[in-house]
């Protein structure tokens, strides 16, 4: 199996990387000081790593599981589309959206 770098860095380590200095950036902004380099800094890295590899898989896995139902019969394709109108409808009801 290949591993793509290119994707690797784009897609999982530099968002993770973005969130880790967003959120010393707000840390510093909040206190008005900069806190020293420690384990809780790549502990907290570590967590948005493995938070960016399950937002990715859950997206693949979504984007497969309705690629799938699109490629079913004309039935199954319409009643995607009414169960997801009735699940937008009734988010909207509940004032969500």
């Amino acid at each position: 199996m290949k591993i793509n770098l290119k994707k690797l860095f784009i897609k999982y380590l530099i968002p993770a990387f973005i969130l880790e200095i967003l959120m010393l950036l707000s840390y510093y902004l909040k206190y008005n000081e900069y806190t020293k380099f420690n384990y809780g800094h790549v502990g907290l890295y570590f967590f948005f790593l493995l938070g960016m590899f399950v937002f990715w898989a859950l997206l693949e896995y979504f984007q497969n599981v309705t690629g799938m139902l699109m490629k079913e019969s004309w039935v199954s394709r319409i009643i995607f589309i009414l169960v997801a109108l009735v699940l937008f409808y009734l988010y909207r009801i509940n004032g969500r959206i």
